[in-house]
């Protein structure tokens, strides 16, 4: 029975009686010997099956025939998955060298302790999404929570075990974080947050340090708390799975905002205990790890096994794409987004664009010296920065260089006039020229229109109620608004923000404080509105986090970030002051913030653009 089976796979065909009475019996790897085109051909699509028995991890356990299509169901199951890719992350960690030992005291042991049993909770606090991914798990038994905490304890000791005995050169591989994302199946559970969520409570325990005032956070934890007491909202986290709740309640309101709070406390650890940083090691890893993504995903769109491993073994959030063309148009000739394995198109194409910038930096600063593998390197960034059709990105990258030739004062002969003049040309692309054929009237609108289309009825948002009576009784904010509807229909963005609008209901505290961190259940769950063609974020980090952490915090946050760039910019920046311009101009945009990926990458480069620091080699 099972993997000892002597049931012979039969070839596959449109007669499926023989997988449905032997589940469990064959399996993967005897399948594919006797099914070898299913490898290959894009009508096979090979998907896991985390509600299943331990007893048929890595068996057949179902296939369904749609139209022209196959589903190959394979047997996994979340508690196995949870020990299993543990243990290969670990293993795959333990290849880089230790730069200091580990260490182990009474303080660690609680917070090791304290993480699991956050963690623990939040399995618990979401038991709607748990339920169809976890078999035969009895929520009401201790037994089972008891056997559940071993086990998230054991993740922590890995994970935090591999980070402390590499603080000093672990900054420098963060990039891979965009290769091994580190989701496990079945789960909505990140491998990297739990070392990171250790370490923040022992920096906490150890030092009494937490990344802002303390009272003021845990004050925001009750409002937040409060808040959503009597609330329950379910939403699906689709392809930010793993670093945003599946549920809005007082109690994940709770448990995400400890966790967020713990992951940047965490982050602040690690960043006060590397000795130095070498930017050119950071820059090679960042060019390696694009080839890498380009790489895998071209194979994973182009092999239905290899999506199916890609989607496993490297943690991602959701399935690679299926499309293999990178360079397909739709029925209208514009260009399609293409997003390899990365669960967004549109954040992947900033961190080639990172990259780009980067090298074009340090090679202008004579910090580097040109190799032929660069051209190479650098050749395939900038393919997967074109084939995720993020031409702000690519818009941000002349920015940044033109302000850094100005800062820097490089002597290149009309330099200023070519780069004003390529700046120019971005810009007409990445807007159409077409887009500037409508009236002034029709762009400021175009925002505020797009959020009555897309609302069901009279009911409209509180957010959208107040716009559409200011466009009539208040002028400069619907002045401000306009501005902002004008930019968001140039880059694409008036329909996605419109649609936020139509959803964004808050109450007075919820504007001005938020209502929890990393939650969009009462966005999608409170206010009905039409249907959209697919899951669709806000699209701009900032419309995320003014839902997250309210106005007052986050006109806080951007002022305390744009000051103190402009601060470093005026009295002689480094090269990581015009990576956060980079990163500050894409967020505005984009939903990268929500990927712990991109949430790491962003929060080091801040963190050094902000301090000056004499690490930086």
């Amino acid at each position: 029975m099972g993997i000892t089976s002597d049931i012979k796979p039969e070839k596959i065909t449109s007669d499926l009686r023989f997988y449905e009475i032997n589940t469990c019996e064959i399996s993967i790897i005897k399948f594919l010997i006797e099914n070898p085109n299913v490898i290959y051909q894009d009508h096979y699509k090979v998907k896991f099956n985390d509600y299943s028995l331990m007893k048929c991890f890595g068996l057949i356990t179902g296939i369904d025939q749609i139209n022209d299509e196959f589903y190959i169901s394979v047997g996994t199951n979340t508690f196995l998955n949870l020990v299993y890719l543990t243990l290969i992350w670990g293993f795959l960690i333990s290849l880089f060298k230790k730069s200091n030992e580990y260490f182990f005291n009474l303080k660690f042991l609680l917070s090791l302790l304290s993480s699991a049993l956050l963690l623990t909770w939040t399995v618990y606090i979401e038991e709607r999404f748990y339920v169809k991914n976890v078999y035969f798990f009895d929520f009401e038994s201790m037994q089972y929570f008891i056997q559940l905490f071993i086990l998230i304890l054991f993740i922590c000791i890995v994970s935090s075990y591999f980070l402390t005995t590499r603080l000093k050169t672990f900054i420098i591989f963060l990039p891979f974080l965009y290769l091994l994302i580190g989701v496990i199946s079945g789960t909505n559970f990140n491998f990297f947050i739990t070392g990171f969520v250790v370490l923040g409570i022992y920096r906490f325990l150890k030092n009494d340090k937490f990344w802002i005032s303390k009272y003021y956070y845990f004050f925001l934890l009750f409002l937040w708390t409060n808040n959503a007491y009597f609330k329950n909202f379910y939403v699906d986290p689709d392809k930010i799975r793993g670093f945003t709740s599946s549920l809005f309640s007082g109690s994940s309101v709770l448990a995400y905002g400890l966790l967020l709070g713990f992951i940047i406390n965490g982050s602040l650890y690690i960043f006060e205990h590397i000795e130095k940083f070498d930017v050119a090691t950071y820059l090679k890893n960042i060019l390696s790890c694009s080839v890498l993504i380009l790489f895998l995903g071209y194979l994973g769109s182009s092999m239905p096994v290899v999506n199916f491993l890609n989607y496993y073994y490297f943690g991602l959030n959701k399935y690679g794409i299926n499309r293999s063309n990178l360079f397909g148009v739709n029925e209208w000739g514009e260009r399609l987004a293409w997003r390899g394995q990365f669960p967004s198109a549109e954040t992947i194409g900033e961190f080639f664009g990172l990259g780009l910038l980067l090298y074009l930096i340090l090679y202008l600063k004579n910090q580097i010296i040109f190799k032929k593998i660069d051209l190479l390197l650098i050749g395939i960034s900038f393919i997967g920065l074109f084939v995720s059709n993020n031409r702000a990105a690519l818009l941000s990258i002349f920015i940044c260089l033109f302000i850094f030739l100005y800062k820097e004062k490089v002597k290149l002969k009309s330099i200023n006039y070519v780069m004003v003049g390529i700046i120019f040309v971005t810009f007409v692309i990445l807007v159409g020229l077409n887009n500037f054929s409508y009236s002034i009237d029709f762009l400021k609108d175009s925002l505020v229109n797009q959020g009555v289309f897309y609302s069901s009825g009279e009911t409209l948002s509180s957010s959208l109620n107040y716009l559409v009576e200011a466009r009539d009784s208040n002028k400069i904010i619907y002045g401000l608004i306009g501005f902002i509807s004008i930019v968001g229909f140039f880059v694409n963005r008036s329909e996605l923000w419109g649609i936020f609008i139509s959803r964004y209901d808050p109450e007075f505290q919820e504007l001005i404080f938020g209502s929890g961190v990393n939650n969009f259940g009462q966005l999608y769950g409170e206010i009905y509105i039409n249907p959209t063609y697919s899951f669709l974020l806000p699209h701009s980090s900032i419309l995320s986090y003014l839902l997250f952490v309210g106005i007052l915090n986050l006109s806080i946050v951007l002022i305390y970030l744009i000051t103190n760039i402009y601060t470093r910019l005026k009295n002689g920046p480094d090269i990581f002051v015009y990576l956060a311009i980079y990163v500050f101009l894409n967020l505005l945009k984009s939903d990268s913030l929500l990927y712990f990926s991109s949430f790491m990458n962003y929060l080091f480069i801040f963190y050094f653009a902000i301090k000056k620091d004499k690490r930086l080699v």
